[in-house]
């Protein structure tokens, strides 16, 4: 059953259909502007872990930490998963357009590729597949995490008296 169910598919009339099949009135507004707030909760957290790197003076990419950061808060129930999905829901789907940079980097320098032949192009390819299967591995292991857990939850929650 969807969240607004149309009543002219169960007898009603197209106005109620109409009515009902939007949503209310600045709804999608705030649920962008709420995924909107949590890209930028990644980019700070990125900012932030960039910025103690290079305080450190370590030459790690700041996503690592980041991540390890974001998944300590979640893990610890400090920060409830709710309040992240919006933004790492669109983040995910927008996923194709951070592997673009590398096709890029092919068009912009040719002769180099030219000069380097097969070795280099072989290197590219074998990168960017690579980082699509590592990256679609671990979503798909935090998938299957995130979905036990919420299975062993609803099993608590029925075993309570």
């Amino acid at each position: 059953m969807s969240r607004y169910p149309i009543p002219a598919l169960h007898g009603g009339s197209i106005e109620q259909a109409a009515r009902a099949s939007s949503p209310p009135f600045g709804a999608p507004l705030r649920t962008h502007l709420r995924a909107a707030l949590q890209v930028l909760f990644f980019v700070g957290v990125w900012y932030a872990t960039q910025r103690l790197l290079q305080w450190l003076h370590w030459s790690l990419p700041a996503a690592v930490p980041g991540l390890f950061a974001v998944l300590l808060l979640l893990a610890s129930g400090v920060l409830p998963e709710r309040r992240l999905a919006a933004g790492a829901d669109w983040l995910l789907g927008e996923m194709l357009l951070f592997f673009i940079p590398p096709l890029l980097a092919v068009v912009r320098y040719g002769p180099l590729l030219e000069q380097s032949g097969w070795r280099l192009l072989a290197t590219i390819v074998l990168g960017s597949l690579l980082v699509l299967v590592g990256t679609g591995l671990v979503v798909e292991r935090t998938l299957r995490w995130e979905r036990a857990r919420h299975a062993a939850r609803a099993r608590r929650a029925e075993s309570r008296p």
